[in-house]
């Protein structure tokens, strides 16, 4: 990653992490939730649609699918909008998941009976942007895209001893997978989500490390819900995520993307490395198309 472009941390203003972006008013709100199982990402919005809650839930949309989930379900059961109003979003939506660098599922879950569903279904028809009344149904519309990824999972305790058992899945995986070019990288970022979650979380992991059409996807899963705090200073200085530390210096470095996101249970830390073949822009939101990069003077 570049040093100027921070990590991808998704947080949930209810939980009131650092990272949550504040809400308008109180019963307006975005959400996000990770399933280290499934590998879906949940997105959630609350309160009555306008100009801000768009905003908040398109750049949610698209720093979810930066990290490359199996799926993502947008949750409407609490989104006021009789009108329809948001269905532009769930087309754009759709649209970037297909143009992801490992194309990702984009689909939406309200209840039959809401007048959005109907207008979503009509309107969207073109896009062909599935509508599901519930979210265990949405998840197992989904499951058969879980099913199909090649994946490798540890679960351990947070003992220093596991880091050569991690060391040695990565290089499995990536002389199974034909990916020998990312060994050294992966190992190295791998081996620091680890680390770091025995010293700061201090609860079981799981790791998995997942194949993807663009290199890999590697996650760590911890039970404390606290995401990894950086604080903001301009490129270059004390606060910057390439100067904040040995093990986070790395991991910026040497990933394409990187982030984390709250689970039900905790947190995923997560990292993409990618291939020759696929560019460190094109997992940019701004790369996505329907989004807005920096203009060109």
């Amino acid at each position: 990653m570049r040093r100027d472009q921070l990590p991808f941390l998704l947080a949930n203003p209810r939980r009131n992490h650092a990272a949550a972006w504040a809400s308008r008013t109180p019963d307006q709100s975005v959400t996000v939730v990770g399933d280290f199982d499934t590998t879906l990402t949940e997105v959630g919005l609350h309160g009555r649609w306008d100009p801000h809650l768009k905003a908040k839930a398109a750049h949610m949309l698209r720093s979810c699918l930066v990290g490359q989930p199996a799926g993502v379900i947008a949750d409407l059961h609490d989104l006021s909008d009789p009108a329809g109003e948001s269905t532009p979003l769930w087309c754009a939506a759709r649209t970037w998941g297909a143009h992801t660098p490992s194309p990702v599922p984009v689909v939406v879950c309200l209840p039959t009976a809401a007048p959005l569903a109907a207008i979503i279904t009509c309107r969207a028809a073109q896009w062909n942007v599935p509508v599901y009344p519930s979210l265990p149904e949405a998840r197992a519309a989904l499951k058969c895209h879980t099913l199909r990824a090649q994946r490798m999972t540890l679960h351990l305790e947070p003992e220093v001893d596991i880091l050569p058992l991690v060391a040695q899945t990565i290089g499995d995986a990536c002389a199974a997978w034909d990916l020998m070019p990312l060994h050294r990288a992966a190992s190295a970022v791998l081996t620091e989500l680890v680390s770091n979650a025995i010293e700061h979380a201090g609860t079981r992991i799981d790791v998995a490390v997942t194949r993807r059409p663009s290199g890999l996807h590697l996650a760590v899963h911890d039970r404390d819900p606290r995401l990894p705090h950086l604080p903001g200073a301009a490129p270059g200085g004390s606060g910057d995520p390439a100067r904040h530390g040995d093990g986070l210096r790395l991991v910026h470095t040497s990933a394409t993307a990187w982030g984390a996101l709250p689970t039900r249970t905790g947190k995923i830390v997560w990292a993409v490395l990618t291939t020759k073949g696929t560019s460190e822009r094109s997992l940019r939101p701004s790369a996505i198309p329907g989004t807005t990069g920096p203009r060109r003077r």
